[in-house]
């Protein structure tokens, strides 16, 4: 063989090695190509089945291209769906026919989703547009967040996070709210916020209430808002209350509601604190109490106002001259009460008319009032007598006479100028009585021995001649030794046993006796059977009033003991009126709790009635005691409502079961309409504030039918029977 043609096919063989060898180097490198892709296949399969969200990979033809196994479990597909070349038209077909779709779908976008939803499975994939985001629930009930992200060749992304957890938070936190809002709106009218400098947050709240932007405003204080009716020592207390992080209750205040009107509120709050323990401001409720501070103001301006003049009345004079006789003597100064009555009114009224009479009392009063200081009181006791009292007047007793007295001189030269009555000129002069109190006097005088003493000196006064002025004479008070020898009889009688109890029954609307009211009465061995109205009072002036009323307890509790075995009265409740001196005595609970236990009564069957001007001193003290009191089950009632005075502000804290309304105002409620307003008011307060009401002194037909209509379920008085023995109320 040639020499060219074997170097021609030496160079054939080296050519086709070179090649075999290039051939097995690309399939060299192509091993090691597709072994670090299936490297890379492995860590992305293992870094997706490792997040907690599912994850696909869609081409722009449907292909599920990539998948991983917590997007299975999410939407509670099986395994075998995706075998082969899994697409998104087989995945829709099957949760189709599972029925999916028919569920209840929460979309964030929920009318281009249910169109995409549609669309996608009718059309083919990848050419609808559809929300970037919405929620759906799965078979299983979880909520799945499905996020969406399309590529540049067509393509999407798609990842499925379960949010199962998070809506259930925020449902809760709704049903919470909706619980919250609704337990505020049964039991308060608003709801707010502060932050923790006491800066208003939040408001939830009706406008009808004030919740205003033009006053109500985020950012402001509770005292940087127009209000009324709030001194500037309640704020201080408050806010002092606020800064020592204190829960409050019932703090009362008045603003001005869009109308114009005037709205109390009553606002309570608690502190709030944050995760570390840190003040981060107070939330709170308030109530509207705007008819009952109406209904309260008209009861004290009924009960306590003449409606004629606009001058106190009797109940009120009494507290301002309890309270005047209180503070005189303790500061050592001295008061005096002028009792004025206008000389020969009757012949003006019945010559005139009583049209004329009441214009001349208006006058009679302004004029009262233009001759008087700041702090003196002119009250009308009815018809045309007045009561002025003057107050602190010097400690020296000629100095205050001599001061009263110019006082009195300038009345009555007020008094004594001519009146103007519908162009007519009239005239009328007074005749008046004065008497001191206070500093030199004795210590133990009252309310009544201070008018009766006034009283006595007007008289004199009209026995001189009218239209002039005297002081009390000591001579006047011979009755004052009658007293005393009574109460000396009251202490042998209470020793010899001569006092008992009579009782009143307490009836419901049809006449059957829900019980009786327990009434001390005296059997005197020469005097007979003595009432309550001749020994009471020296009784509590005396101090004797304690025995007394020790006696009276421990009687009832043993008629309630002896009722207690009888079918028809076992049931009864028995009512003991309590003195304030009583009530006040730092032993009187315990004497109580002691006595029915002692007797075996049942403490649900005693009522203690109290009456307000009781309550009126250490308000606080007052109201532990009855707490203590209504917790061993004994009934409480608060008896003579409305003749008192400055009760009312704490009337709701009270834990009473019961009012009874005055027989003052029962006995003229037919023919008188203050009365018959403050009847009706007492009864509707008392409906308000889930009480029970008893009216006293029910005498006629006219006045029990009345006070039924107007809703009164219990009543007192003689057309039920006149208080008597045991026997009587058989």
């Amino acid at each position: 063989m040639p020499a060219s043609l074997l170097r021609q096919l030496a160079q054939q063989i080296e050519s086709a090695l070179a090649r075999l060898r290039k051939r097995r180097s690309m399939h060299a490198e192509l091993a090691r190509t597709n072994a670090l892709l299936a490297e890379k296949n492995r860590a992305l399969q293992t870094t997706l089945a490792s997040v907690s969200q599912g994850v696909a990979n869609f081409d722009a033809d449907g292909r599920i291209l990539v998948h991983n196994r917590r997007m299975l479990e999410l939407l509670d597909l099986p395994p075998e769906l995706f075998e082969g070349e899994p697409n998104v038209a087989r995945v829709l077909k099957f949760q189709t026919e599972r029925g999916d779709f028919g569920l209840d779908f929460n979309l964030i976008d929920s009318e281009r989703a249910r169109h995409y939803i549609a669309q996608e499975y009718a059309m083919g994939v990848g050419r609808q547009q559809m929300p970037e985001q919405y929620l759906r629930r799965t078979p299983s009930g979880r909520y799945i967040e499905v996020r969406t992200r399309k590529l540049e060749d067509g393509g999407r992304v798609r990842t499925f996070s379960d949010v199962t957890d998070y809506i259930a938070a925020q449902e809760a936190l709704r049903q919470s709210e909706a619980r919250w809002r609704s337990l505020t709106q049964l039991s308060s009218d608003w709801f707010w916020e502060q932050d923790a400098q006491f800066r208003f947050v939040r408001f939830d709240g009706s406008a009808k209430y004030g919740i205003v932007p033009g006053q109500m405003r985020y950012g402001h204080t509770r005292w940087d808002i127009p209000h009324l009716n709030v001194t500037e020592e309640q704020w201080r207390a408050h806010r002092a209350q606020l800064e020592a992080h204190e829960e409050f209750r019932d703090f009362e205040l008045e603003r001005a509601a869009p109308d114009g009107s005037g709205i109390w509120a009553s606002v309570s709050g608690a502190p709030i604190y944050d995760a570390q323990g840190r003040f981060a401001g107070y939330r709170g409720i308030a109530r509207d109490i705007t008819e009952r501070k109406r209904a309260e103001a008209e009861i004290q301006r009924l009960a306590f106002y003449d409606e004629l003049t606009g001058l106190p009345n009797r109940r009120l004079l009494r507290d301002r001259l309890e309270q005047a006789i209180l503070t005189h003597g303790r500061d050592g100064l001295h008061g005096a009460l002028m009792f004025l009555d206008l000389d020969n009114f009757k012949a003006i009224n019945d010559t005139m008319g009583h049209e004329w009479g009441d214009r001349l009392l208006v006058q009679v009063a302004g004029r009262l009032v233009e001759c008087v200081r700041a702090g003196d009181t002119v009250a009308r006791l009815g018809g045309d007598e007045f009561v002025v009292v003057f107050q602190s007047l010097p400690a020296d007793v000629a100095e205050a006479v001599r001061q009263a007295e110019s006082m009195a001189h300038k009345v009555l030269a007020a008094l004594n100028q001519s009146y103007s009555v519908r162009e007519r000129t009239l005239h009328s002069t007074p005749s008046l009585g004065l008497t001191l109190f206070g500093a030199m006097q004795e210590p133990q005088v009252t309310v009544a021995e201070l008018l009766q003493r006034a009283d006595l000196a007007m008289y004199q006064a009209k026995s001189r001649g009218r239209n002039t002025l005297c002081f009390f004479d000591q001579a006047m008070q011979a009755d004052a030794t009658m007293r005393l020898a009574l109460e000396a009889d009251m202490r042998d009688g209470l020793a010899r046993g001569e006092f008992l109890l009579h009782y009143q029954r307490v009836v419901d609307a049809g006449g059957a006796t829900l019980g009786a009211e327990a009434l001390v009465r005296w059997q005197h061995p020469q005097r007979g059977l003595v009432s309550p109205g001749d020994f009471i009072e020296v009784a509590e002036q005396s101090g004797l009033i304690l025995q007394l009323g020790r006696f009276v307890l421990r009687a009832a509790c043993e008629q309630l003991a002896r009722w207690a075995q009888e079918d028809v009265r076992g049931h009864w409740t028995l009512s003991v009126n309590v003195s304030a001196q009583e009530f006040r005595h730092p032993g009187f609970v315990r004497q109580v709790l002691g006595v029915l236990e002692q007797t075996g009564a049942d403490p649900r069957r005693l009522k203690l009635e109290l009456t307000e001007s009781t309550l009126l001193h250490e308000v606080e003290d007052s109201i532990a005691r009855m707490q203590v009191l209504r917790d061993r089950g004994v009934g409480l009632s608060l008896d003579d409502f409305g003749t008192g005075y400055s009760s009312l502000a704490y009337l709701k804290r009270l834990p009473i079961q019961q009012l009874k309304i005055d027989q003052s105002f029962v006995r003229d409620v037919l023919t008188d309409p203050n009365d018959a307003a403050i009847a009706c008011t007492v009864v509707a307060l008392a409906r308000s504030l889930g009480l029970d009401v008893v009216a006293e002194g029910v005498e006629n037909e006219g006045q029990f039918e009345f006070l039924l209509a107007n809703g009164c379920k219990r009543f007192q008085g003689y057309l039920f029977g006149r208080p008597g023995p045991e026997q009587a109320l058989l």
